[in-house]
């Protein structure tokens, strides 16, 4: 069957258009074109792309991409929609412009939600597993760089340092890189754990703590998140959202920009309930390994709870606590076989700690 009618031809090389007769073939699937001074050529169907506004087809061949046919025909263009439907010759773009507006916001709208779902729920458990990818120089470098700045800042206790330091020694804390030890001076309860294997533990609670078993149990705790790189995997969480936004506007400065700012807020970082989790989990292990009585984890628990009674310490946004942490620490003890050993020298060097 053909179907003839005219049009609109662009050729390319200039901006004024020609009147041309089209003769369509839907049996051989091609366009013969034939111009007003008798010259004609033929498109195949194969060859062309189309976009469609209306009644409104343009259509262009790959063969001269330069070269553009209008055709204004409300009949012919719904027929040629389907011939090139049928086909499987119509791209996503066309296709999309012939849903119609209603279709295109709702797929736009559920775009959005999977955009937005993604960001939050996709994005950060894919940015922590990209911390494997980091070097333990990046941790080292990191934590370095945010210990110079706090060292400035607050006073440190360098008796109790040094008391803190030789406890510490007396433990096997399960690290696979080396850890170091500073008490500040602070009436916070406060405590936290850099990704340069650095702990920091804040003079008040010490103060508040009655024997060597919590001790054993916050550095357990402590030492739980450098080992399993926590902070270097909540960073890459909190910048994850931010790169993405800076780098599809290549704001590589706002990168940098966001990187510094989440190294200067390392202390106050807050782990996600997992991660805690695992800290808990792993501290515990720690202080029945070293023969000390788990039950000290608990007694942390209760004695932060009872500070934050009083006061909102910072430890209790950094390191959230809640009721199922108590409880699932207190069913795995009841659950667990473990044996307890008087340590002196750990309750002797506690004691220097305390006064």
């Amino acid at each position: 069957m053909k179907k003839t009618i005219e049009a609109k031809y662009f050729d390319g090389q200039s901006s004024a258009s020609r009147q041309i007769t089209i003769v369509y073939n839907e049996i051989m699937n091609e366009f013969r074109l034939q111009t007003a001074d008798g010259i004609s050529f033929v498109w195949q169907l194969e060859d062309l792309q189309f976009e469609q506004y209306g009644s409104m087809l343009e259509i262009r061949n790959k063969n001269y991409s330069d070269a553009i046919l209008k055709i204004d025909n409300k009949d012919f263009s719904e027929k040629f929609y389907a011939s090139m439907s049928q086909s499987k010759r119509i791209d996503i773009h066309t296709r999309l412009l012939n849903l119609g507006f209603s279709k295109i916001t709702a797929i736009a709208v559920c775009l959005l939600i999977l955009i937005i779902l993604a960001y939050f729920y996709v994005l950060p458990p894919i940015a922590e597993k990209s911390a494997a990818f980091l070097p333990e120089s990046f941790d080292n470098e990191i934590g370095n760089v945010f210990m110079d700045a706090f060292l400035n800042e607050n006073d440190i206790d360098t008796t109790k340092t040094k008391y803190l330091e030789q406890f510490a020694a007396e433990l096997n804390l399960q690290n696979r890189k080396p850890l170091r030890f500073t008490v500040v001076k602070s009436k916070e309860v406060n405590a936290f754990a850099l990704p340069n294997g650095q702990i920091v533990v804040f003079s008040a609670i010490l103060k508040n703590m009655e024997n060597s078993d919590e001790l054993v149990a916050l550095l357990g705790h402590e030492a739980s998140h450098v080992n399993n790189r926590h902070s270097t995997k909540m960073l890459c969480r909190n910048l994850a959202g931010y790169m993405v936004v800076s780098l599809l506007f290549s704001d590589v400065n706002g990168v940098m920009a966001v990187l510094a700012d989440n190294a200067q807020q390392l202390h106050s970082l807050s782990y996600s309930r997992g991660f805690e989790q695992e800290a808990d989990e792993q501290g515990l292990k720690i202080l029945m390994n070293n023969n000390v009585n788990p039950n000290g984890m608990v007694k942390l628990f209760e004695r932060l709870e009872e500070e934050s009674k009083i006061s909102i310490p910072k430890i209790i946004s950094s390191h959230p606590l809640t009721k199922e942490r108590k409880e699932n620490i207190q069913k795995i003890i009841s659950k667990t076989v473990y044996k307890v050993n008087q340590n002196d020298k750990l309750n002797t060097i506690f004691e220097k700690i305390k006064h």
